[in-house]
């Protein structure tokens, strides 16, 4: 039995990180993986919460993070839990330490992107400030968590699938946060309008009376009971980028009820487990959504055919990728390959 202390578990971005590993820790028992709290360990594993500050600059949240690390007295992980491929702040600090591994829940499909310069990092806010040309040198550490949000979400694996009306009173479900009003920082640099401007297409569209939309009037909330009516009542649900790409609970919440997913292409991303298969699990639009319009008359023009296919494709699917023994597999995968560690 290999011991796998979970470091600052109660930092809320470290607990939604780890919460898979918590709550299916006796499936992990089974093949001699324990994941604990306890400060007598084999290995650390060290989320993010505890290495970057994104309200500070780059380098002080560097330099805090990297203070961290020096504390910890054994063989540690860095495990990168955001749902966004950019590796800005963990990596720089993962660079610079003795990790035996960097994971991460999504990369970009191809490691040469990282080499150009995104916005923060984050390759649909476009040309940016954060690069890293020296990638190539860590790439044989830098693995898949095996986890994203949805694992986060429904970490047991069990989804709540409901009867879905055919006859939905929306065309579409655009309730997201729209604009975003606050200005958010992350080292120094605001985020808000690279936010908006990847939404505001979408949120364009929906105003153009040219659909049936429920949304959201100036991206205030409602009541939770309510936003989730909507979704069940509509045709088909939108789930533009924000600060991350990969995995909103909207995404799922289409598949449980019976709504049809629109989304941008996430086929640039890499990550495990992975629910989107283009035109069996969603439908994709281009980046720059170019194309959204066209994608949006061709789901309601067709919806009495689609509907069926891609919802039961969607549900298939979700319950076969988060099958809790993926993870556990995929885990047992990553400790073996570490020198020292002898399979059972």
């Amino acid at each position: 039995m290999i011991k796998v202390s979970l470091l600052e578990l109660d930092k809320h971005r470290n607990e939604t990180s780890f919460r898979y590993y918590v709550v299916n820790r006796e499936l992990f028992r089974e093949v001699g993986i324990e994941f604990t709290t306890s400060d007598t360990f084999d290995y650390a594993m060290v989320g993010q919460a505890s290495i970057i500050d994104k309200k500070l600059s780059l380098q002080d949240s560097v330099d805090k993070g990297l203070e961290f690390i020096s504390k910890i007295s054994g063989d540690y992980i860095i495990f990168d839990g955001q749902d966004s491929t950019t590796l800005m702040g963990t990596f720089d600090v993962f660079s610079q330490s003795s990790a035996l591994l960097f994971l991460k829940t999504v990369y970009l499909n191809d490691f040469e992107l990282y080499k150009q310069g995104w916005v923060n990092g984050r390759m649909y806010w476009g040309s940016g400030n954060y690069s890293v040309p020296n990638i190539d040198q860590y790439k044989n550490k830098m693995k898949l968590s095996g986890t994203n949000w949805g694992n986060t979400l429904f970490p047991n694996g069990k989804f709540n699938f409901y009867n879905y009306d055919t006859n939905k009173k929306y065309d579409i479900c655009g309730m997201f946060q729209y604009p975003l009003l606050d200005d958010v920082y992350e080292h120094n640099l605001c985020q808000t309008p690279y936010y908006n401007q990847c939404r505001k297409p979408v949120y364009d569209l929906i105003q153009s009376n040219k659909y049936n939309a429920c949304k959201l009037i100036d991206g205030k909330r409602i009541p939770q009971e309510k936003y989730l009516e909507n979704m069940y009542h509509s045709k088909i649900i939108f789930s533009p980028y924000g600060f991350g790409a990969y995995g909103a609970p909207r995404d799922v919440q289409a598949a449980q009820f019976g709504s049809i997913l629109i989304k941008p292409k996430v086929d640039w991303i890499r990550t495990t487990p992975n629910m989107y298969v283009e035109d069996e699990t969603y439908i994709a639009c281009e980046q720059d959504y170019s194309d959204l319009e066209e994608k949006v008359d061709y789901v309601l023009d067709n919806f009495d055919e689609l509907q069926p296919y891609l919802i039961e494709n969607f549900r298939k699917r979700l319950l076969e990728v988060y099958n809790p023994i993926n993870l556990v597999k995929h885990t047992y995968n990553l400790f073996n390959n570490l020198d020292g560690v002898i399979a059972a």
